[in-house]
């Protein structure tokens, strides 16, 4: 009998956000992925499985975005001492 896997279970296994691995697959728009509410189960090692796992590893492989620094206060004050006024 065949092993299974799904995108939750692949993601999930090397710490990547399902839903993101999910959007990227419906974004690839896989001709043998035809449903929308799929699970996106695949037999391991089938072409299937391994077009899913290339796609994790381009997105595990991202460069993650990082989030914004707040801007220090005295450089806040600063900067609205040059702004002319209106």
């Amino acid at each position: 009998m065949p092993r299974l896997t799904n995108a939750m279970n692949m993601a999930g296994s090397i710490g990547v956000d399902p839903d993101a691995f999910r959007q990227l697959l419906r974004d690839a728009k896989f001709p043998w992925h035809k449903r929308h509410d799929d699970d996106w189960e695949v037999k391991i090692a089938s072409a299937e499985y391994s077009a899913m796992r290339t796609l994790l590893v381009t997105l595990l492989l991202r460069p993650k975005k990082r989030a914004a620094l707040p801007i220090p206060s005295c450089w806040r004050s600063v900067a609205a001492d040059r702004i002319a006024p209106v």
